[in-house]
Parts: structure tokens; sequence; C-alpha cells
């Protein structure tokens, strides 16, 4: 066999091996979900709503507030964080639809609502034992903590949204500038 036959012969089984990834590439990458998307968005939303709970009855242990304005809160608080993690169940429940970056918000939220949760119970069942006791140092270092993890958890949620809308603004560009694809894409 000649130089030029085998050269040839390797040219063609290269193009044949690229053609052949090619589809997988492709699917390396899936799209978003457009119903993940969404339930980030109304998860973002809850969790403003809740962080602003705690914020609210962080600042009542600065002042002379009565335990039942501080219970009305904390109802409200938990509500919202319900709404939340209601949300996110969802979320979980869809994780396999989602995109890689999809499924690491996904799994990067898990344990800071669970957090969260856990530590929402405890300020509540400290409450409910002591509930002539919410100007005292432990029940202001519960609303400190639940606030710290509200923001956490907000601002991380809040990120993985703004995350997917500057991907979905930079695909938009890319399509209206008839840019060339990357077929892989690090994530």
């Amino acid at each position: 066999m000649s130089k030029t036959a085998i050269l040839n012969l390797l040219k063609g089984t290269a193009l044949l091996g690229l053609l052949l990834l090619a589809p997988a590439f492709g699917r390396a990458q899936s799209a978003d979900s457009k119903a993940i998307t969404d339930l980030l968005k109304e998860a973002k939303a809850h969790s403003v709503v809740a962080e602003d709970d705690a914020a609210t009855l962080e600042s009542y242990t600065r002042s002379t507030i009565s335990w039942q304005t501080h219970g009305n809160r904390l109802t409200n608080m938990k509500i919202h964080a319900n709404d939340l993690i209601n949300d996110f169940n969802q979320l979980k429940s869809m994780r396999s639809e989602g995109s890689p970056w999809q499924q690491e918000a996904i799994d990067r939220i898990d344990p800071l609502l669970r957090d969260m949760a856990d530590h929402l119970g405890a300020m509540i069942d400290h409450f409910n034992d002591n509930k002539d006791k919410v100007h005292m140092p432990p029940y202001r270092e519960y609303a400190k903590a639940n606030l710290e993890l509200m923001s956490r958890t907000n601002r991380l949620i809040s990120d993985f949204v703004d995350y997917g809308d500057a991907r979905t603004k930079a695909d938009n560009l890319e399509k209206t500038l008839e840019l060339p694809t990357v077929a892989l894409e690090k994530e």
C-alpha cells in the first residue's frame, strides 16, 4: 500500500470517527428545561419573601415588640419557607430533565434548604417553649442565624436564576449573530 493510500485511509478513519462522535458532543449539553427555569424563578420569589420575613423578625429582637408579633412573623416565615420547600421538591422530582447547570443548582440548593428548614423548626420550637423570652440572647441568636441561612439560600437561588438568564441571553445573541455553536462546553 502506498503512502498516499495509507494517509487517505487514516484521514478517512479520523473523519469517520469525528462524524460518529459529533452526535454525542451535541447530546453532551442538554437544553435547559423551561419548567425548571420557571420553578427556579418561583423559588427565588419565595426565598426573597422568606428572607424579608427573617430580616423583619431579626429586627424585632432589638425592639420591645410583643411575643405575639414575633409569633405572627414566625408563622408568615414558616408559610413562605414551606412554599420555597414545595418549589424545591418539584425541582428535585424534575432534576433528570434539567441541563447540567440546572442539576448542579438543585444539588447545591438541597443542603442549604435542609439547614434552613431544620434551623427554622428549632427556632419555632424554642419560641413555643419560651414565648416570654423573645428579647433574650438565645432567641436573638436563633433569629440572627435564621436570617443568615435565609440570606444564603436567597443569594444562591438568585445567582442560579441570574446565571440561567445570562445563558439564555448569550444563546439568543449567538443565534442572532449566527455564530458557530461550540460542541464542547465546560459546565
